[in-house]
């Protein structure tokens, strides 16, 4: 992981903490991320795979649109506190 990206996932890992158990959308997270740290949405997308990948957060379908919510969960919470 590049330092660039661990900025990200830790702006991301932040942005989840701070909604407190609530989910977050793609283009919502996205917008709170870029106020902390300056990416595009290209950049954003590959580290929120990313973080995917790493089990930091929790993917879930949403029922109507199709689209997908994050959560934090334990194991992003672990890593946000390394970051």
């Amino acid at each position: 992981m590049t330092s660039r990206e661990i900025k990200i996932s830790k702006a991301i890992l932040d942005v989840l903490h701070d909604i407190d158990g609530a989910q977050a959308g793609e283009i919502s997270l996205h917008a709170e991320v870029n106020l902390k740290v300056e990416c595009g949405a290209t950049e954003f997308t590959a580290v929120l795979a990313l973080c995917d990948r790493q089990r930091w957060v929790t993917k879930v379908p949403a029922k109507l649109t199709g689209k997908f919510k994050y959560n934090i969960n334990d194991a992003g919470e672990a890593a946000r506190l390394e970051m």
